[in-house]
């Protein structure tokens, strides 16, 4: 364990805003985000299939040192089939800031889609739950009739 992950933060943080897009930029002079391509549907015409994807949250009332993670299940199932993390140790310093960040499964892992049904993006930091976002997968053919 590192010197870090001994002093993450207890404090959990508010969840103002989770969206699945298809990517995201962080503009590096003002660190606003663009979204690309915001959806809560996969249509494939067949399946198994995949793709790469990011995840951006927004929240409040946080303050002190966290590492965010997104997983990835199946909810039929409750199956983890992918999972990704910010990088680096996160400082807020005052509850009253608001914090944004992307997480993202990029092109050589791309999040698998096994079958049509629910999926779902659940959002921790430090290992405390903080929300999560439904995607629906539906099959091409489903859709045209």
């Amino acid at each position: 364990m590192t010197n870090d992950e001994q002093t993450l933060s207890k404090v959990v943080p508010f969840l103002l805003a989770i969206l699945v897009c298809d990517s995201g930029t962080v503009d590096q002079n003002s660190g606003k985000k663009t979204l690309v391509g915001i959806f809560d549907q996969v249509i494939a015409r067949k399946f198994p299939t995949s793709r790469s994807l990011s995840v951006y949250f927004k929240l409040s009332d946080a303050q002190g040192k966290y590492k965010f993670r997104v997983q990835y299940a199946q909810v039929k199932t409750g199956k983890i089939l992918a999972g990704a993390e910010t990088r680096d140790v996160v400082t807020i310093e005052s509850r009253l800031d608001i914090f944004d960040s992307l997480i993202s499964f990029p092109m050589d892992l791309p999040i698998p889609v096994p079958e049509a049904g629910q999926y779902e993006f659940r959002l921790d930091a430090n290992n405390m739950f903080l929300g999560r976002i439904a995607i629906n997968a539906l099959q091409a053919k489903d859709i045209e009739e």
